[in-house]
């Protein structure tokens, strides 16, 4: 989609970021931004530590299995059958392979992969015999199966034996590394609590017992009433504001869970407060009534949208679409496909760079103010491809045929070759290779703001806007000029954001390249 206007602005206009804290236009509830919520890279959570749990059982389990194959191997006669000699390399390998998935998947199963069982090395120890027995059992079957004349059991012993000793070890050093974490309260999730209301006391007394002090951390207390409305304080926390307050908190201070604890007959206020909070990646949940709880978790359980916070049921209504895990795995596509890309572009964007030069005055590299992940305002890279004009904010996009696009700028914008330093933004942070696409601030469709029209749109920011996707490839590019059109687009943006993958990424990167560069709708 072809958003971009080529402006120089006056100074004054280029450096004016609007102000987060000011009231939002009541046809635009989805306004504001946050700067101190998550930055999009690395965060410690339980997920991540969980899949960095699971991954080193998978390493050491296959470092026992050569070492007890190298000891086994050094004490065995060579005269006659053993074991290292009539397994040929593809069988150990597959043996190897289906004894990790079957303990990986016990372990799974008996709920060791949580981070409150790694406190206790003694559990721990047990998770780990609890996932060897199935695995070394299934071991045997498979020796027994393929290799009848070689008797196993010395061998299995030995294997046990090590695999017990460097997962234990593991364990051990886990339960360190999660001591450690807690100590400086990495693993804590920041919670802040909006509603100065029963619920929230309730929600408040429980996150603060010893039990849940090492999982959550609460960072404030928010209410939407008047001053004359609300309590000062409540379970011994202040109330610090109401939503503009609110607001600016979250502007300066990573959070990464919000729980409107409003009463279930105010739907109207938090479907307010939802709207208002779409465009953040964090968990927002609202904690189930009591008197009504075991009703909405029979009826919902189905679903996963009940969690728990401490040991208070609530209602996820919005998740952060990539945590963990997720982030480092896209962080880390996102800088070796843009260090490729540039590695592969580089000739032609010193050739692109040259013929702008010669061909009309201005600038070679393109500057304009771009809304980002959380709503962020960022500088984007593009090659110029129109001729100066200092009259236009960019909020309107560009037309097919228009008048400003220069000769070299139409050949560029047509291959697309415009778009590559954007591969800059990627390596920097700012954007990444897929994602919603990044729109100037206020963006228009028609004559309407973009935000006034699609209710949704501001939940785009969820993630880091990209150079090409999920729309991009399923024609929403060129100019949006149309309400009907723009609702589409942002369907697609929403629908990749709540179903990211990278297998996603690369079939959207795949198709941009072998068809998404070119077409009737690049322009």
């Amino acid at each position: 989609m072809r958003d971009d206007v080529q402006v120089r602005l006056p100074v004054e206009e280029r450096n004016a970021v609007p102000d987060p804290a000011e009231p939002p236009q009541a046809a635009a509830p989805a306004s504001g931004d946050f700067t101190g919520a998550r930055d999009g890279w690395l965060h410690w959570t339980h997920g991540l530590v969980n899949r960095l749990a699971m991954g080193a059982d998978g390493l050491l389990l296959v470092l026992a299995g050569l070492a007890a194959w190298a000891v086994w191997a050094a004490w065995t006669n060579a005269a006659g059958p053993s074991l290292d000699d009539a397994l040929p390399l593809v069988e150990a390998v597959l043996f190897t392979a289906v004894t990790l998935a079957v303990y990986q998947r016990a372990m799974t199963t008996i709920g060791a992969y949580r981070v409150e069982n790694y406190r206790h090395w003694g559990k721990a120890l047990l998770d780990v015999i609890g996932g060897l027995l199935p695995a070394g059992t299934v071991l045997s079957l498979l020796v027994w199966a393929f290799l009848p004349e070689v008797d196993p059991s010395g061998m299995l012993a030995l294997w046990a034996g090590v695999a017990l000793a460097f997962l234990g070890a593991g364990r051990a050093m886990a339960a360190l590394g999660v001591r450690l974490l807690e100590e400086r309260g990495v693993l804590r999730r920041r919670v802040v609590v909006f509603g100065a209301t029963d619920a929230a006391e309730r929600m408040i007394t429980n996150l603060m017992l010893p039990e849940h002090r090492a999982n959550y951390s609460i960072l404030g207390l928010f209410d939407d009433r008047g001053t004359d409305r609300r309590p000062e304080s409540l379970a011994g926390f202040p109330v610090s504001g109401d939503l503009l307050d609110f607001k600016r908190f979250l502007r300066d201070n990573r959070v990464d869970m919000i729980v409107i604890a409003l009463p279930w007959r105010a739907a109207l206020r938090i479907h307010g407060l939802c709207m208002q909070l779409q465009m953040i990646s964090l968990d927002i949940l609202i904690p189930l009534d009591e008197e009504n709880s075991r009703l909405r978790l029979a009826n919902m359980r189905h679903v996963g949208d009940v969690r728990h916070i401490g040991n208070v049921p609530a209602l996820l209504v919005m998740r952060q679409p990539l945590r963990g895990m997720q982030i480092v795995m896209k962080r880390i596509e996102d800088v070796a496909v843009a260090g490729l890309g540039l590695l592969v572009a580089s000739p032609v964007m010193l050739a692109a760079a040259i013929a702008i030069r010669l061909d009309s005055p201005g600038p070679v590299i393109f500057r304009q103010t771009r809304v980002g992940f959380n709503n962020r305002p960022f500088t984007m890279l593009k090659f110029r491809t129109m001729a100066v004009d200092d009259r236009d904010d960019g909020a309107g996009g560009t037309r097919r045929d228009d008048p400003r696009i220069t000769r070299v700028g139409r050949f560029l914008r047509r291959t697309s070759i415009d778009e590559l330093p954007q591969l800059f933004n990627v390596l920097t942070g700012d954007m990444s290779v897929v994602g919603p696409r990044a729109h100037v601030p206020n963006m228009r469709v028609g004559n309407h703001r973009y935000a006034d029209v699609v209710r949704e749109y501001a939940a785009r920011s969820r993630v880091k806007p990209g150079i090409t996707g999920w729309a991009q490839i399923n024609g929403m590019r060129g100019g949006i000029h149309t309400v009907e059109k723009a609702r589409v687009g942002v369907d697609m943006d929403i629908h990749y954001v709540e179903n990211w993958s990278l297998w996603l990424d690369a079939r959207i990167i795949i198709s941009t390249v072998t068809t998404g560069l070119f077409g009737r709708d690049v322009f």
